[in-house]
């Protein structure tokens, strides 16, 4: 059994922890035969349907977003398409617990900013309550920020007291 985050495409339907007995429930999760993606930067590794890209599957946005935010060079595999589930590196591998408490635990996210060389990371106000979209705003922000400058999401949870 390997512990996998399913993101579902259709953003109405919520992310889950589903333990995959085999080669078989990952192609059920996906609705098809599996194209295999390394994400070396987040210690997973996605599965998705090999034909949804052809078959014109709907974009998956919060997958993109969360390989965008771990990957060493996400514009790899820019687009995901369909259902995708993400496991831990190789056959066997759960999927790496910093991401499950992202996913599903931390209840706030912010995001930082570094300017060029800088060492010290600055607080933006940026406050968002999914990783989803926090991501997003970061590819954003990112995409429209001077050359050199950085940023990143700081998951907080909240204590139940």
């Amino acid at each position: 059994m390997v512990k996998s985050v399913v993101i579902p495409h259709d953003e109405t339907r919520p992310p889950r922890l589903q333990e995959m007995p085999d080669i078989g429930a990952f192609q059920e999760a996906v609705d098809g035969w599996l194209e295999i993606i390394g994400v070396p930067g987040m210690g997973a590794t996605l599965y998705v349907n090999e034909a949804a890209h052809r078959d014109f599957a709907p974009l998956n946005t919060r997958a993109m977003a969360l390989t965008w935010l771990y990957a060493v060079d996400p514009m790899r595999h820019p687009l995901l398409f369909g259902d995708v589930v993400l496991s831990g590196d190789g056959n066997d591998g759960d999927v790496p617990e910093e991401l499950v408490g992202d996913v599903f635990e931390a209840s706030e996210f912010f995001i930082d900013v570094r300017a060029h060389a800088g060492r010290l990371w600055r607080e933006t106000r940026a406050q968002f309550g999914t990783v989803f979209e926090a991501a997003v705003w970061c590819m954003l922000l990112t995409r429209s920020a001077r050359p050199g400058v950085q940023f990143r999401i700081r998951p907080r949870v909240l204590s139940s007291n």
